[in-house]
């Protein structure tokens, strides 16, 4: 007989489920499957990757672009197939941080989370002056005498007033700050959607200068293999973001709905990808692929449309990256909230707001964070060079976050991994493989970084910079957890791998034992699951 390894826990004190300490409110849960959507494609922002980097990766693969992004989003999707059967089993706001802790114990666990935090607060700090960026864009196709990529300060201090809205839209709940998304990225999709149309159909004043080819989409039409994981490795990373439904897990109406979302909105974003990749073929030749690279959206809009063409796309580009920013500062709140809850961080991390019972306090101070980098990268120049490189090279470190869990997801379900065939494939074969396939293409991702260049500069174009910048950030998490393992000593740390430290602090009488761990993966086979989801604070 099959076992059902999506049904929660009976709640006890080693159950995965994470709680807040008694009389603390608890996160809204108001979020479905539509909001998950909507917050997760906010995140990911294909069409920012669309409109800075499909262009790039033509230049790489050429015809085979359509190819390359059908091929990276399979890894993508058995990795999101693990996170659905782990968020069905235990719904956290700290996802692989808590995840990774149970199945391979408190310092994996940590690694995960503190490469999560870094990447999030740095990726704040470059979206932030991107935001600055794109809105002057617009400012110069409407006329004004200013060049965006040489105003870095008013860039950044643009930047700063689009945090402060998208600080207060997060803090006043995620139910509103998901229709705030679905409206910018959804114009953002529709113009994006429109030029794809226009340049397939050899639409406005450009025609196509390529006949449509079934042999785009060959997997084995690549050159070499070289092309085909350099094309696949960029690819691959244009669906960061996606794993932000899970961080709102808490907040669902339904165990299953991050689950739903994380996947539906992989196949919204591959679609959408595919999509321009062909109509970009259609439209652009190998040259143009070359000559305008990360401004290939701006530059096919104007060619097709003339005249407000660019002016359109900028919009589109900039309100995409607005929602995107919105998504990462929720995202980024709901780990350090985690984080906070458990002793890793300050317990005040963990403080709800009393009305809107969101994680405002780790929201300010997330944003607070990496605004003070993105000021001072402009001040500082080379700290700039730091966050370029780090986002740039991001891939590294979602390998190894998304590898990670991938390996978790087996031990933590090993015991039923051979009950049933459904089972071994979404918890053991979809998940391993795509970890293991996602740890290679991070290693492969850093010898060819590391050979681009034959020496280390200061300089986010030096490859081998890409390389040391991320295993920099990964080895500074190392002296971070023995600090908190052996001089804040939370609960985190001392309690057995699979016992969660958050529910068994909530629960536990001062000087009790701590649960034993065959308890807890007792816990994991459920007989009574009807009774297993407490209500929700009033």
């Amino acid at each position: 007989m099959s076992v059902d390894t999506d049904r929660p826990a009976v709640p006890d004190a080693s159950s995965a489920a994470s709680s807040p300490t008694p009389g603390e409110p608890r996160l809204a849960k108001t979020l479905g499957v539509r909001q998950g959507v909507v917050i997760a494609l906010a995140n990911m922002s294909p069409t920012v990757s669309i409109g800075l980097g499909l262009g790039l990766i033509g230049m790489e693969v050429g015809t085979s672009l359509p190819a390359t992004f059908l091929i990276a989003c399979l890894p993508i999707l058995g990795i999101a197939v693990g996170y659905a059967r782990l968020s069905a089993r235990d719904p956290n706001a700290g996802t692989t941080y808590m995840w990774v802790r149970r199945a391979l114990g408190p310092w994996f666990g940590f690694m995960v989370g503190w490469i999560g935090v870094a990447s999030s607060i740095l990726f704040l700090a470059y979206g932030t002056q991107l935001a600055g960026q794109f809105t002057l864009g617009v400012a110069a196709e409407l006329g004004a005498d200013i060049d965006p990529l040489n105003s870095m300060k008013l860039a950044t201090a643009i930047g700063v007033a689009w945090a402060a809205l998208i600080t207060y839209t997060a803090v006043r709940g995620v139910e509103m700050a998901a229709r705030v998304q679905a409206i910018l990225f959804g114009f953002a999709a529709v113009v994006v959607i429109v030029v794809c149309v226009a340049a397939f159909g050899g639409w406005g004043d450009a025609a196509p200068v390529s006949d449509f080819s079934a042999g785009w989409f060959n997997p084995f039409g690549f050159d070499d293999t070289t092309m085909l994981a350099t094309g696949v490795l960029l690819a691959a990373y244009n669906f960061w973001g996606w794993e932000t439904a899970f961080s709102i897990s808490e907040e669902n109406v339904d165990r299953r709905v991050a689950g739903k979302a994380g996947l539906l909105s992989i196949v919204l974003a591959a679609g959408l990808f595919v999509f321009a990749a062909v109509a970009f073929q259609r439209a652009l030749s190998r040259e143009e692929f070359a000559e305008y690279g990360a401004n290939a959206l701006p530059y096919l809009t104007d060619k097709m449309f003339g005249g407000q063409g660019a002016l359109i796309a900028y919009i589109a580009m900039l309100l995409s990256t607005v929602a995107c920013l919105q998504s990462s500062v929720i995202g980024g709140a709901r780990l350090t909230m985690a984080m906070g809850r458990n002793g890793v961080l300050g317990k005040s991390w963990a403080r709800l707001h009393p009305v809107h019972r969101t994680p405002s306090v780790s929201t300010y101070r997330t944003v607070a964070i990496s605004l003070v980098l993105a000021v001072a990268g402009t001040a500082l120049g080379k700290l700039t060079d730091v966050i370029m490189a780090t986002v740039t090279a991001v891939g590294i470190l979602v390998s190894f976050g998304y590898g990670i869990t991938g390996v978790a997801c087996v031990m933590i379900f090993r015991r039923e991994l051979f009950d049933s065939v459904r089972n071994f494939v979404t918890l053991a074969l979809l998940p391993g493989v795509a970890g293991l396939a996602l740890l290679l293409l991070g290693g492969y991702m850093v010898h060819s970084n590391w050979t681009a260049s034959d020496t280390l500069a200061f300089d986010a174009e030096n490859g081998r910079f890409l390389v040391v910048v991320p295993l920099t950030i990964i080895a500074l998490g190392v002296p971070i957890a023995a600090w908190n393992r052996y001089v804040r000593k939370p609960a985190y740390f001392s309690l057995p791998k699979s016992v969660d430290p958050d529910t068994a602090a909530a629960t536990a009488e001062p000087g009790s034992p701590a649960p034993h761990p065959e308890h807890s993966e007792h816990s994991e086979h459920p007989e009574h699951p009807e009774h297993s989801e407490p209500h929700p604070a009033p």
